[in-house]
């Protein structure tokens, strides 16, 4: 535990669906961790079960409950709409968090003032156990955001301010992108030059269950996931041109043609593209 930032206050957020099985095991992680300075900001989406009735149990100050009928998304922008701490961590219902989240997180952003969102390792359970690593550099999460997500959803911490400075705290997720709202929230806070970090620490433990993806819903992510994608791309793509075209139009026509081929995979393809991203930002940052 960081002693130094005992002080510090946070905001812990988590939104809930019909998660009565699982929102004990949830909140028992959060009461556990080693920084006891937080609020725990609970937004009730309209469940039918029991979930309400057990987090009212808890008689623990810091826990707030708050019901909301309109949407997942609007259930997570309410929720870091209420939110008072100096950082904000996201939760998600189902998962357990290690006891030093909270402190691993604070004490890295803290050591990292220039970082805007914050994330870590991870690992999961249930339907399958892996372990989940990505980038630790600002630069090369960046440019690896074409490809993919490079900071864990279970796992964000934001720095308040940096959301209040840049008009996002009342409306930091985007309702047109459900399904891939973390995506989009990367992809848009890139856009708009945020900086970023990893813990190189596993943090949390991301349950997988079977509940969580049908066929018709992995198909609606895809859908979301590919429109975001697009948009990144576009914006990078041009980035490459108007800094050196002459040199990165023919690099990009090679992978383009590779690519049209079937000489390379989808994801080699748009690796190669980050690859070249993350060259140019390390040259004007």
């Amino acid at each position: 535990m960081k002693d130094s930032h005992n002080e510090i206050f946070i905001s812990a957020v988590l939104t809930m669906h019909n998660e009565e099985s699982f929102i004990c095991q949830c909140i028992d992680s959060v009461l556990a961790q080693d920084h006891k300075n937080f609020e725990l900001i609970i937004v009730d989406d309209g469940s039918t079960d029991r979930s309400c009735e057990i987090v009212a149990s808890y008689r623990d100050r810091r826990i707030r409950l708050y019901r909301n009928h309109q949407n997942y998304i609007q259930s997570l922008n309410l929720g870091i709409s209420k939110a008072s701490g100096k950082y904000i961590a996201h939760i998600d219902a189902d998962d357990v968090m290690c006891k030093s989240r909270f402190s691993e997180q604070i004490h890295y952003m803290e050591q990292h003032p220039d970082v805007d969102i914050c994330g870590a390792f991870m690992d999961s359970f249930g339907r399958l156990n892996t372990d989940y690593t990505a980038p630790t550099e600002n630069l090369r999460i960046i440019s690896d955001l074409l490809w993919g997500v490079q900071i864990f959803h279970p796992v964000m911490m934001f720095r308040t301010s940096s959301l209040i400075a840049r008009g996002m705290k009342d409306r930091l997720y985007n309702p047109q992108c459900p399904l891939c709202e973390d995506y989009d929230l990367l992809v848009s806070s890139a856009l708009q030059g945020m900086s970023f970090g990893n813990v190189a620490q596993k943090l949390v433990h991301y349950r997988l269950s079977d509940k969580q993806l049908t066929c018709a819903k992995a198909k609606q992510v895809r859908y979301y996931m590919l429109q975001v994608r697009k948009k990144y791309y576009d914006y990078i793509v041009a980035a490459l041109l108007n800094s050196n075209k002459e040199q990165n139009m023919p690099a990009i026509q090679a992978l383009t043609d590779r690519y049209v081929r079937k000489e390379m995979k989808k994801t080699d393809f748009l690796k190669g593209i980050s690859d070249m991203y993350y060259h140019y930002l390390s040259e004007v940052r």
